[in-house]
């Protein structure tokens, strides 16, 4: 323990809406979702995520062919800023595309899916025992904005995003972002509900994860991720920028090639384990993944959302009413996880200057391209 423990936008607005008119109560994850028309497919044992994947074709992995093609064949039809879309099913990539100058390489700004890879490095430090998610946040923080009404919000509450600090990607993420204070600006807002009783979308929120990660292990947040995420794993063409205090951005900005993106669904989809190696405990896929509070319906992208560990959940998201988590970023990015399939879907799209449009463009990515590639993937009998 470093410090020995001490005191240490504009597209979720309407989401920000939703969760206010909800009341936004957290609840208990539920024991499971229903069982899904056709029931799961067999698990295959865990694929070793550290080396390249290996391919297979559409039809060998259970795939109609033709349906997948012609998904392939209407994306960037259907979504003219879509710039990579990456399927994997069975720990096997099936199908890759890229579009607009992308190509395999290209290590893409995936923006809140960084949140889940930040939630990874918690559950690693946990694992590891350097922290524990039920600890005070104020055990870890040092800041001369922590206040009284900030000691009851736990490491948990920022991870389901329930801490209670008053937030709007569409208001903060800016002034935020520019301010030189990425701790103290989240920590000037106010407390406007019980920590765990009150889903807001907070940025800020998830980068103060990222400060308790460096002040937690050894070496920083970006070290510990390199030797306990992405070299495991056999990441190496990434970039993750740090804060004005020389942090990286817990929230957004963690770019990487969408077959590496791939991987970490894989990785959760495999409850932690690459091959034989256990990165991160399966308990803690199990809580990441789950569905801690419940938000409803959320348009075309997700249809009966829930929020566990700075990862979303739709127990219709899977295609055929089964369950499925989804790592989400503003415009289109998602790496999109059907357990009942053993399928991986990536997408990456052109968000710069779409500002207004970013979650209308969600919307299609998930709906047009996403959905038409789980329309392919048939049940694999047992």
């Amino acid at each position: 323990m470093k410090r020995g423990g001490a005191r240490r936008s504009g597209w979720f607005a309407g989401l920000i809406c939703l969760a206010g008119l909800a009341g936004c109560g957290s609840e208990a994850s539920p024991s499971g979702p229903d069982e899904p028309r056709g029931g799961p497919d067999p698990v295959p044992p865990p694929v070793d995520i550290s080396s390249a994947w290996a391919t297979s074709t559409a039809a060998a992995q259970g795939f109609d062919p033709d349906l997948l093609e012609a998904a392939f064949a209407g994306a960037h039809e259907a979504v003219p800023n879509l710039r990579a879309l990456v399927v994997a099913r069975n720990g096997r990539l099936v199908r890759e595309a890229y579009f607009g100058g992308m190509h395999r390489d290209s290590a893409f700004d995936m923006r809140s899916v960084t949140k889940t890879v930040t939630a990874l490095l918690v559950g690693i430090a946990s694992d590891r025992g350097s922290l524990n998610p039920d600890q005070r946040m104020t055990d870890w923080l040092q800041h001369p904005s922590l206040r009284a009404e900030h000691d009851a919000i736990r490491v948990r509450d920022l991870l389901t995003m329930t801490s209670g600090i008053e937030w709007s990607d569409e208001a903060h993420f800016g002034p935020w972002a520019r301010s030189g204070r990425p701790v103290g600006y989240v920590l000037d807002l106010p407390v406007i509900a019980a920590p765990g009783q009150r889903f807001m979308y907070n940025t800020g929120g998830s980068h103060l994860l990222t400060v308790i990660v460096d002040h937690a292990v050894d070496g920083s947040a970006l070290e510990f991720a390199e030797s306990e995420l992405f070299g495991p794993l056999g990441i190496s063409n990434r970039r993750w920028p740090v804060m004005q205090d020389s942090v990286i951005v817990g929230g957004a900005a963690l770019a990487l090639r969408s077959r590496d993106a791939a991987k970490i669904g894989q990785l959760l989809l495999q409850g932690g384990l690459s091959g034989s190696q256990q990165i991160v405990s399966a308990a803690w896929v199990e809580a990441q993944t789950s569905r801690v509070v419940t938000l409803g319906d959320l348009g075309a992208v997700l249809r009966d959302a829930g929020y566990g560990y700075q990862t979303w959940s739709d127990r219709a998201g899977g295609g055929d009413e089964s369950y499925a988590f989804v790592m989400w970023g503003y415009g289109g990015q998602f790496v999109w996880v059907v357990p009942d399939r053993q399928l991986v879907v990536v997408t990456a799209a052109h968000w710069r200057g779409v500002r207004d449009y970013a979650f209308a463009q969600a919307g299609p990515v998930a709906d047009l391209v996403v959905r038409s590639v789980m329309a392919s993937a048939r049940p694999i009998a047992r």
